[in-house]
């Protein structure tokens, strides 16, 4: 466990001197102030348009942290042979994995702080009080990243940054149009294609579960246990594939 924590610690450390980071944070800011603007522009309220927006950014920031952080941070240490001076320790491979997510979502969850500020001022200064659904969708999106977090981190421990950057963007794409992969199994008379489809809708995660932002802008009611079973379907999936990211990774001739 003490193992786990310093490593946590250190990836915490190494990532916020990342320079991509506060690129990222820079491109997060600007897309919330941009999109005081685009409400002039739009059918909806100013306040609607920002909560999109908003929403929307911090989903994309994840993924960006994800991709050029995560993935880069560990197929930079394989790759210049710093992983081989921390396995050498008494650290396991799989305090190392786990010490490497928790670092990066630590991470995470800094720049949704920072970033939750910000948007939380804009709406309140286009005279809309933050309800409970807005709040719940930021939660939402947390979990969301912490699943491509563990995404990341399971493609980057049996392949290159590269494509483990690719599959990570991939995985994001395929889940968020996970409804529309089973929608399409149900219409196809084909055998062969209904359950080269269904394969696929079963084996990618549906991330449509962490979005409410059309609840949250059309000011929807949320179901009553929605919250609790997104929650849990991105905490059972952070951990199948972490686990998955220590069976590989235990494998994986260093």
């Amino acid at each position: 466990m003490n193992s786990i924590l310093i490593i946590s610690a250190n990836t915490f450390k190494e990532t916020i001197r990342n320079k991509v980071l506060y690129n990222i944070l820079l491109v997060a800011g600007v897309a919330l102030f941009l999109s005081m603007a685009f409400g002039d522009l739009s059918v909806f309220s100013r306040a609607q348009v920002m909560a999109d927006f908003g929403l929307a950014t911090m989903s994309l920031t994840g993924l960006l942290l994800a991709v050029f952080i995560g993935v880069g941070m560990l197929g930079r240490e394989i790759s210049s042979k710093t992983v081989y001076s921390v396995l050498t320790r008494p650290v396991t491979r799989e305090s190392f994995i786990l010490g490497k997510f928790f670092g990066l979502f630590a991470t995470l969850m800094m720049n949704f702080a920072l970033i939750s500020v910000v948007f939380f001022i804009f709406i309140s200064l286009l005279g809309t009080s933050v309800k409970p659904s807005l709040s719940w969708a930021v939660v939402l999106t947390a979990a969301e990243m912490a699943v491509m977090i563990s995404a990341a981190i399971f493609f980057s421990s049996f392949t290159t940054p590269t494509l483990a950057a690719i599959f990570s963007i991939s995985f994001y794409v395929a889940g968020h149009l996970n409804n529309m992969i089973g929608i399409g199994a149900e219409q196809q008379n084909s055998v062969i294609w209904r359950t080269i489809l269904k394969l696929l809708y079963f084996a990618f995660p549906n991330l449509d579960h962490f979005n409410i932002r059309a609840r949250v802008v059309y000011e929807l009611s949320i179901p009553e246990g929605y919250i609790a079973g997104a929650l849990l379907y991105g905490l059972l999936y952070t951990t199948l594939l972490l686990s998955l990211s220590i069976l590989f990774f235990s494998r994986k001739d260093l």
